[in-house]
C-alpha cells in the first residue's frame, strides 16, 4: 500500500503534528550521535596524549591500533 502523501491543502493539523514529532526526534537522534562523536575523538585524543607518557614500544603498539581503527571507520 502507497503511503498517503499529503499537500498543502489536504494536510490535517493531526498529521502535521506528527511531522513535525518526527521531524524532531530526528533532530534530536543526530544531536546525540554527534555528542557521542565528539566524546569519542576527545577520548582517542587523551588516549594519544597519554601514549607520550608510555615506552616507546606500548605507545607505538596503542597508535597503530588507533590508526587501524581510524582506517576502517572511515569506509
Amino acid at each position: 500500500m502507497t503511503p498517503k502523501r499529503y499537500t498543502a491543502s489536504t494536510i490535517t493539523d493531526d498529521a502535521l503534528d506528527a511531522l513535525y514529532d518526527n521531524a524532531n526526534r530526528g533532530w534530536r537522534r543526530g544531536d546525540e550521535w554527534k555528542q557521542r562523536a565528539l566524546a569519542a575523538e576527545a577520548a582517542v585524543e587523551r588516549v594519544q596524549q597519554a601514549c607520550h607518557e608510555l615506552p616507546y614500544a606500548h605507545a607505538r603498539r596503542i597508535l597503530a591500533a588507533l590508526a587501524q581503527h581510524e582506517e576502517n571507520s572511515s569506509k
